[in-house]
Parts: C-alpha cells; sequence; structure tokens
C-alpha cells in the first residue's frame, strides 16, 4: 500500500497554485499593466520622472498664484500688466486654476485610505487624544444627540 503524502506538503501545493493563481489575476488587471507600461516608459525615458506634490501643498499654490494674480489686476501694479500683450495676472490666474483643478481631482482620486489610516510600523495611527474625549467633543456628541 502506497504511503501518503503528508497534510502539510499537501497545503503548501495548495498555497502554491493558489499564490500562482492570484499572481496570474493580478498579471491581467487593468492597474498592473498600466503600472508596468509607465514602469517601461519610465526606463525608457531614462529615469525622468514627474510626481504630483500632494493635493494640499498644490492646493496652497494654486491659491497663492489666484492671490497674486488678483493683486496684479489690481492698479496698483502697472508697470507688471502685459508680458507678451496680454495681462500677467491672467498668466498667474490661468495657472492657478489648473492647479487647483489637480489638487481636487488628486485628492477625489486618493481615496479615503490617504487621509487617516497612516501605518507605522505595522500599527494603525490614531490621531486621537489618548486621554478620550476633550470637554468640548463630548459637547458636541451631546448637542448632535448622541
Amino acid at each position: 500500500m502506497p504511503s501518503s503524502p503528508p497534510p502539510d506538503r499537501f497545503q503548501r501545493e495548495i498555497d502554491d497554485i493558489i499564490r500562482l493563481a492570484e499572481r496570474r489575476l493580478e498579471h491581467q488587471s487593468f492597474s498592473y499593466r498600466m503600472k508596468r507600461s509607465t514602469r517601461r516608459l519610465s526606463n525608457a525615458m531614462g529615469g525622468f520622472q514627474l510626481r504630483l506634490p500632494p493635493p494640499e501643498v498644490l492646493g496652497g499654490w494654486a491659491m497663492a498664484l489666484l492671490l497674486l494674480g488678483w493683486l496684479m489686476s489690481l492698479p496698483v501694479f502697472p508697470s507688471l500688466r502685459l508680458v507678451a500683450g496680454i495681462p500677467l495676472a491672467m498668466y498667474l490666474t490661468a495657472i492657478g486654476i489648473i492647479l487647483l483643478v489637480l489638487a481636487i481631482f488628486g485628492s477625489l482620486t486618493r481615496g479615503r485610505n490617504g487621509g487617516g489610516n497612516r501605518m507605522w510600523r505595522g500599527e494603525r495611527v490614531s490621531y486621537s487624544s489618548p486621554y478620550g474625549e476633550s470637554l468640548l467633543d463630548k459637547l458636541r456628541r451631546v448637542f448632535r444627540g448622541r
């Protein structure tokens, strides 16, 4: 009578089959193909990467450019009015609007896990007070009806 293999060997073979199937599914996914194509493109470009800063930084720069464009459109700065026949304020405002749209789009596509589910050394980072609720939080909860 042939001896049967140990059960842990079966489990390892099952795990290997599942791992190979998951890898095959991952390789068929759209996100994997996009990562692979952008990786190939970046290798062809010689390591040139264009990454946008976080949406908060983009939004700050956008607001600063919009404010600067508005200030330059005031009659206080007559010498900085025209660049190539178009008011400089119009350039700054256009760039500010583009950056603001990019910041909004980036914050919407980042998802919910970008903000609060930060991990550090394998544990979820909590920004709440370690001493429990503050008096202000308790009052808010009471007036909200909870």
